[in-house]
């Protein structure tokens, strides 16, 4: 660190005690320090009696003026089409009431609830073209009907909040 660094961290006090003992004892002891020390001092006197240029009132009220006066960007929400967002969240509910209607219709409605085999899926219209086995069908098929409720309960609770806000 050169002199001038070491003296403007003395004079700001940017410098830590044992930094500034040391600092001090050289401006004390070595010349060069010490009249280099007295040109910064007189340097820095010199720039906290100068007054602040500021800009005229009449200015700073055009500028603001003009501020007032640009478009503000849009926001995201105004920049989103609400009808796509419509169609995407028509099609959605069609294809969650379609899987409902789907699980409805092979409910077999004459068994009492009490047996454990009340609620079957015929998995026979996935087809056999996927070479997976019938537990996975399974779990790919209940797995759709979380993920499906999921999201209409979602898409109903966002609805019942913007309809009490």
């Amino acid at each position: 660190m050169d002199i001038e660094q070491k003296i403007w961290d003395y004079i700001d006090g940017l410098c830590s005690l044992k930094e500034q003992e040391e600092i001090a004892l050289l401006i004390k002891n070595n010349p060069t320090y010490k009249n280099k020390y007295e040109e910064l001092m007189a340097l820095q006197l010199d720039l906290q009696a100068l007054d602040l240029d500021e800009p005229s009132m009449a200015f700073t009220n055009k500028v603001m003026d003009k501020i007032t006066l640009i478009n503000k960007p849009l926001s995201a929400k105004a920049l989103i089409d609400k009808r796509i967002i419509y169609g995407l969240g028509s099609i959605f509910g069609i294809l969650i009431l379609a899987c409902l209607v789907i699980v409805l219709s092979q409910v077999n409605w004459n068994i009492p609830l009490n047996t454990p085999s009340s609620f079957k899926v015929d998995l026979s219209v996935i087809g056999d073209d996927f070479n997976i086995s019938s537990s996975t069908k399974t779990f790919l098929m209940y797995s759709f009907f979380m993920f499906d409720t999921i999201l209409g309960l979602m898409i109903l609770d966002k609805y019942f909040r913007k309809k009490l806000a």
